[in-house]
């Protein structure tokens, strides 16, 4: 960013490989996005890890470090929206988890339920999920796992196909293409499966017996799940490991109601706004459709406030 006295009047940026500057007559808006392929923010800023993300891998958070260097401040960095998904080394975006039926659990790495899954807040998935272990210095449920049966196999792909970054992926109508690519994990019991996710064989197979239990009384008296989900597992078993994976980062420079960016003591810096995921409204809890809602609202008024500033270069 280039800054005369104590206002923003453009950037510095590269074309080709060459640098080049664009001044701004009136204001410069950040709309840059989060940080949700930023290790190291990640690590500093968020609960658990590591986590993954279903978008594109522009999301860097360059635009977060930009506003810092000319002394913003942050908020809600630690929020996120974050589902649950599959993680494949072939593939640098993750897939998201879409259960086509109710023939599931999701157990931690030593093979115990930890929740109602069918239950689970979609863009809150990731709170079930970062609980760190003190005994084991771990955070035992990242990954965890979801186990499922034969029927719920055939019944539908266990993502959805056609979301993120990873749109194009043709994901098998039964998910016997992503068996053979070693994606998913087989067992003809759970001590084959827990031996093959390599967790406990012996507390996978009383995991699934208090399991079929709940599904024998209809109640689940450990996690609430609803009676109607409480479905046994029957033939082969299926598993892969399943981690907390970023639709979006909420956190970034603090904004005013005005969309201006503000310093450390809460002042505006002049001629800086933003807009979008970058430094977003929404604390730790995301609402549903929110991020589009707020893009179109700070966008208008973001834009709206800093084509209203005089022109810098006649004042």
């Amino acid at each position: 960013m280039i800054r005369e006295g104590d206002e923003i009047i453009g950037v510095e940026a590269k074309q080709s490989g060459r640098p080049i500057t664009i001044g701004a007559r009136r204001a410069v808006v950040l709309t840059t996005g989060g940080f949700e392929y930023n290790e190291e923010m990640k690590r500093e800023y968020l609960a658990g890890y590591p986590i993954y993300a279903y978008g594109h891998r522009g999301n860097t958070g360059d635009g977060i470090k930009l506003a810092q260097d000319v002394g913003a401040d942050l908020w809600h960095m630690k929020a996120v929206a974050a589902p649950m998904g599959f993680k494949f080394p072939e593939y640098e975006s993750a897939f998201i988890m879409r259960m086509p039926a109710d023939g599931y659990i999701i157990v931690d790495q030593n093979g115990r339920r930890f929740c109602n899954e069918t239950g689970l807040e979609h863009y809150s998935m990731w709170m079930a999920v970062t609980q760190f272990d003190m005994q084991a210095l771990r955070y035992a449920r990242i990954p965890s796992y979801v186990i499922f049966d034969e029927r719920t196999r055939k019944s539908g792909p266990i993502t959805s196909v056609g979301h993120g970054a990873n749109r194009l992926y043709a994901w098998s109508t039964d998910n016997r293409a992503e068996i053979e690519r070693g994606w998913i994990v087989n067992g003809k019991d759970a001590r084959m499966l827990a031996d093959k996710l390599g967790m406990d064989s012996g507390q996978l197979e009383a995991t699934l017996a208090s399991y079929r239990q709940a599904c024998d009384t209809g109640k689940d008296d450990e996690f609430g799940r609803a009676t109607k989900s409480l479905i046994e597992l029957g033939g082969d078993l299926y598993g892969l490991p399943l981690w907390p994976c970023l639709l979006n980062t909420q956190g970034g420079p603090k904004r005013n109601w005005r969309g201006q960016i503000l310093n450390v003591w809460g002042n505006p810096i002049k001629r800086l706004y933003s807009a979008g995921e970058l430094g977003s409204i929404y604390s730790y809890f995301y609402q549903g459709i929110g991020n589009i809602g707020e893009c179109l609202a700070f966008g208008r008024i973001s834009a709206r406030n800093a084509v209203a500033e005089t022109p810098w270069d006649s004042e």
